[in-house]
């Protein structure tokens, strides 16, 4: 072999081996790149179920004490019952609590009244002493207002139950007795079943002796656990309640390695915990070791695997659009209540103020004027914000459409107020360059350690709900820029609430019932008509008789209002019937069409299916619908609602007309028959002369549109006069009558018929 070949196959074997060496490093490099994401990965993975666990249980926490905090709010109608208080013998409180048993919640069992020798007495004439229990000596021995005990064998029935106990207390102070009521524990199963947050994990809540009132398997409530193995011997049941906070490892019933996840239940001695399968991460964690074994053969694959991984491990790690809005840069709502709660727990003990902040006519700005210059508002107002935020420490962000949230640290409320003034003025001066009809308006909540309003323990989430709800009363008064979460405001929550957990129950027991208002013609003072208004006569204590105003505004944001003007419609027309086939006189009855019903072709549907059904003229029945509703909503929707009415024989009204924005060319635009005043033009404080002059122009106008007038809220004399002269068609209010019950109506129709 000459030298010249051997100098090529030289170069030829020092380029495979390059080519060679080249190839391992590279599959080295990579193999190494693919094992340090996968321990990432592993570690992040198990990081993010570890948080995630974590904030699960303390969901289920938060479920189990408001549980507890409800069936204590509803045991007050007992424990603080007066008549109760001043019943002597036993004997008579046992029969007060016969007599009203019926009026407990559904998910209590019985109630109890023990005197403070624990000599009880339950509602089903069962008599037995309860000094034992624990419940008991925390309220009688240990001053505790409220305490909740079990699982235990109800002495009254045999059952296995939990008992939520009250203290009941003199005018002196001094503790009377304590009344309980018990629960059965496939209720509360039931209860914490409806309120399950997600189908990770199982949950469970065990009881101050380590037996478990709530269980995934039925098998163990009431009852404790010890693991059967001596690994985990010690990590039962019974230790969890001792221990009651950590994560701690054992096994199942079921033979299974899992984490335990515990927390207490505040205000009692209960602990709630949920379990997580150890063996679903072994699962995934074997599947990555295999994906390591393919890479070293397919180098192919390993890239595009690497490159998945590393876009799922980007994404998960980065996740750039959904930590900030694209508009503002701000950040999203999500990140800044994760930044805001570890702001809370960082400076636990310190002030601060959280606020949201919208807009008035915002929608209005969109419709009108364009997205474009939507975007200018709310760009203008992230960066004033941030800018102001930067300066004071504080953090922002921003939620759906125009809500923006700001929290921060604050050394006293006054000083906070005052600063709120320079930045409300600093707002408006930067908006004020877009010549825009835009207002922002602002809720305020505080978090102050040294008041008890202000001091329970809230999430982010609770806090900006508070300012929301504040923000909320606000509603369209420009005078008004922000307002500020009070007691009163959290009353009206717990009142809304109540309201709405009582509302279905409330109308299948038929508590609402119809009034009736007549109205009268100016020209003969003889009945023209009269407007069903409905009223609210609830079965639960806390609510008693309720106004329209206490109930309509909750029902028409929760949508039941719809539901609640079909039953009155039936109640209007049921009663119309009676009349007919009594013999008696009738006049046109009036019914309110909430803003809700957006569909007019269903609504016309089923009003009419529902009247078809009473063989009643259409002549008598008169729809109102709301000024606000033509100006706010689709004026289609309106006229279109109108005209099939009008085909079905039936009158329409506008109700509370002037009160909103309404325009000459909407009045022409929607058909109506009858131009119904609002009463704030009987109550303004103009001169005579003034006032005289617009009312003659609202009767002029009606009169050139050919539609009848009638002014709400005539209450005297006077008013009743001024109208005569000003040939206004009918009128409504207290100077003739107030709304009357039916068999009241009914006389009065007679006598002015």
């Amino acid at each position: 072999m000459d030298k010249h070949k051997i100098l090529h196959l030289t170069h030829k074997m020092a380029k495979y081996v390059c080519f060679f060496v080249s190839g391992i490093i590279v599959t080295t490099f990579l193999i190494c790149v693919a094992i340090k994401c996968l321990r990432l990965i592993k570690a992040n993975s198990e990081k993010s179920s570890k948080q995630a666990s974590e904030m699960l249980v303390h969901e289920y926490e938060l479920i189990s004490k408001y549980l507890f905090e409800g069936a204590c709010s509803e045991l007050k109608q007992f424990s603080r019952n007066r008549t109760l208080l001043s019943l002597k013998t036993k004997q008579e409180k046992q029969k007060w609590f016969v007599d009203h048993i019926a009026d407990r919640p559904d998910f209590f069992h019985n109630i109890i009244y023990s005197d403070l020798n624990g000599d009880a007495i339950a509602a089903n004439n069962v008599e037995f002493n309860i000094a034992d229990r624990t419940y008991f000596k925390q309220i009688v021995y240990e001053g505790r207002k409220d305490a909740i005990g079990g699982p235990v064998d109800s002495r009254a029935t045999g059952e296995k139950v939990v008992v939520v106990a009250q203290g009941m207390y003199n005018l002196d102070g001094t503790l009377n007795g304590v009344v309980c009521a018990t629960v059965k524990l496939s209720t509360l199963v039931g209860l914490t079943e409806k309120l399950q947050i997600k189908n990770e994990g199982r949950f469970f809540i065990i009881g101050d002796e380590g037996k478990f009132v709530c269980h995934y398997d039925e098998n163990y409530l009431g009852k404790d656990y010890q693991p059967n193995n001596s690994k985990y011997a010690d990590f039962g049941s019974v230790f969890f309640s001792r221990v009651r906070r950590g994560v701690f490892n054992t096994i199942s019933s079921e033979g299974r390695e899992i984490s335990v996840y515990l927390e207490p239940i505040e205000r009692t001695d209960w602990t709630c915990g949920i379990t997580v399968d150890k063996q679903n991460l072994l699962h995934t964690y074997t599947q990555l070791r295999h994906g390591v074994v393919s890479v070293i053969f397919v180098t192919i694959i390993l890239i595009l695997f690497l490159t998945g991984i590393s876009a799922i491990f980007v994404n998960r790690t980065n996740l750039w659009e959904s930590y900030f809005d694209p508009l503002t840069n701000l950040w999203t709502r999500p990140k800044f209540e994760k930044e805001a709660q570890l702001m809370l727990e960082k400076f636990n003990g310190s002030r601060f103020a959280v606020m949201e902040i919208d807009f008035r006519g915002f929608k209005f700005i969109n419709q009108s004027f364009g997205n474009k210059d939507a975007d200018k508002v709310l760009t203008i107002c992230a960066d004033t914000l941030l800018a102001r935020c930067k300066r004071t420490g504080a953090i922002c962000g921003r939620g759906y459409a125009d809500h923006f949230y700001a929290m921060g640290k604050i050394e006293t409320v006054m000083d906070f107020m005052t600063d709120l003034e320079d930045a409300v003025n600093e707002m408006e001066n930067e908006l004020a360059v877009l010549d825009l009809p835009v207002y922002p308006k602002y809720g305020i909540t505080f978090v102050l350690p040294e008041k008890q309003f202000y001091n329970d323990q809230k999430t982010i989430r609770d806090l900006i709900g508070e300012a929301s709800y504040a923000k909320g009363t606000i509603k369209e008064n420009l005078l008004l820029r922000y307002a500020v979460f009070s007691r009163a405001m959290e009353e009206a929550i717990e009142r809304e609430q109540r309201i709405e957990r009582h509302m279905e129950k409330a109308l299948d027991r038929g508590e609402f019932y119809v009034m009736y208002q007549p109205k009268i013609g100016l020209h003969d003072d003889r009945i023209k008509g009269a407007e069903a208004l409905v009223r609210w006569n609830s079965s639960n204590p806390k609510l008693g008789n309720l106004s329209p105003g206490d109930f309509v505004p909750v029902f028409e944001r929760n949508g039941f209002i719809v539901k609640l003007d079909f039953e009155v419609y039936e109640m209007v027309f049921k009663f119309l019937r009676a009349q007919i086939d009594a013999g008696n006189p009738v006049v046109p009855i009036s019914v309110n069409m909430s803003r809700n019903h957006s569909n007019p072709d269903r609504f016309v549907k089923e009003f009419v299916r529902r009247f078809s059904k009473y063989d009643i003229p259409p002549e008598l029945i008169e729809i109102e619908i709301l000024e606000r509703a033509a100006t706010e909503g689709d004026s289609y929707n309106l006229i279109r609602v109108t005209e099939k009415l009008h085909q079905h024989g039936f009158t329409v009204a506008m109700d509370d007309f002037g009160s909103g924005q309404s325009s000459l060319n909407m009045l022409n635009e929607v058909p109506i028959d009858v131009l119904k005043f609002d009463q704030n033009f009987l109550r303004r404080d103009e001169s005579k002369q003034s006032h005289q002059k617009m009312i003659t122009t609202l009767i002029d106008l009606g009169k050139q549109l050919n539609k009848r007038t009638l002014f709400e809220g005539v209450e005297t004399v006077e008013q009743r006069d001024m109208l005569k002269n000003l040939d206004c068609d009918q009128v409504q209010g207290y100077f003739y009558s107030k709304p009357l019950f039916e068999k009241d109506f009914v006389d009065f129709v007679k006598g002015h018929i």
